[in-house]
C-alpha cells in the first residue's frame, strides 16, 4: 500500500494550520514549510491567503522567493487567494511581481474590502453538491490562458482552475467543512509522484 502524500504548506501567513487539518482529513501527511531547505522532501504544496504583498517581502529574503519557483515549476502546487495572486502570470490593481507559473492574469482585492467578504454556493466541475466558496478580500481572475480548466465560477470569472500541475481558488476552501477541493488536490499530487518518493524508504 502507497504511503500518503507528504503535502507542504507555506507557514508564513494565513490559516496554514486549517490546510494542515483539510490535508490530513484528505489523506496526505501535511507538513509546515517556512525555509527553502524544507521543499526537497515534498510531493506538493500549497501556497494559502494572505496578504500578498507581505509574503513576497518574506519570500524575497534568503532566496526563497527564487528556491520556490523551481519547486512549483516541477511539482503539483495549490494556491489559494493570496497563494494564487502568486501562482499567475500577470498581476493587476496594482501590478506586482509573481512566480508567473499559471496562466491567468488576476485583479486583486477585486470584489472589494474585508467588510465585504462573502459566502457563495456553486455548480463546479467536482462530483457531488454544489461548491461552498468562502470570499475575504478576494482576487478576481480576468483571464485564462488555452491550457487553464476552469472547474468553479463566480459571475462569469473562474474561482478554482487546474493547469497542468498547478491549481488555484480565489476563495478559502479550508475554512469550510467542505474537502472536495483539497481531495482534488492531493489526487493531483499522488498522480504525479516521483518514481523515488514510491520506492523510498518509509519516512516519519
Amino acid at each position: 500500500m502507497k504511503k500518503p502524500p507528504r503535502i507542504g504548506v507555506l507557514a508564513i501567513q494565513g490559516d496554514y494550520a486549517a490546510h494542515a487539518a483539510a490535508l490530513a482529513e484528505s489523506g496526505a501527511i501535511p507538513i509546515e514549510v517556512r525555509t527553502h531547505e524544507q521543499l526537497s522532501d515534498l510531493d506538493g504544496l500549497i501556497l494559502p491567503g494572505g496578504e500578498s504583498t507581505t509574503m513576497l517581502k518574506f519570500l524575497e529574503r534568503g532566496h526563497l522567493f527564487d528556491e520556490l519557483r523551481k519547486f512549483c515549476s516541477t511539482r503539483p502546487v495549490f494556491g489559494t487567494c493570496a497563494g494564487a495572486i502568486l501562482l499567475a502570470r500577470e498581476v493587476r490593481n496594482p501590478a506586482q511581481r509573481s512566480l508567473g507559473l499559471l496562466d491567468v492574469v488576476v485583479e486583486r482585492n477585486a470584489y472589494g474590502r474585508q467588510i465585504d467578504s462573502s459566502i457563495l454556493f456553486s455548480e463546479s466541475k467536482l462530483p457531488g453538491e454544489k461548491l461552498e466558496m468562502v470570499f475575504i478580500r478576494a482576487p478576481r481572475i480576468v483571464e485564462t490562458g488555452p491550457d487553464v480548466e476552469v472547474l468553479a465560477r463566480r459571475g462569469g470569472h473562474p474561482t478554482l482552475v487546474r493547469q497542468g500541475k498547478l491549481m488555484a481558488a480565489t476563495f478559502h476552501p479550508e475554512l469550510t467543512s467542505d474537502r472536495r477541493v483539497h481531495k482534488a488536490f492531493v489526487d493531483l499530487v499522488k498522480a504525479n509522484l516521483r518514481p523515488e518518493a514510491d520506492s523510498a524508504p518509509q519516512r516519519d
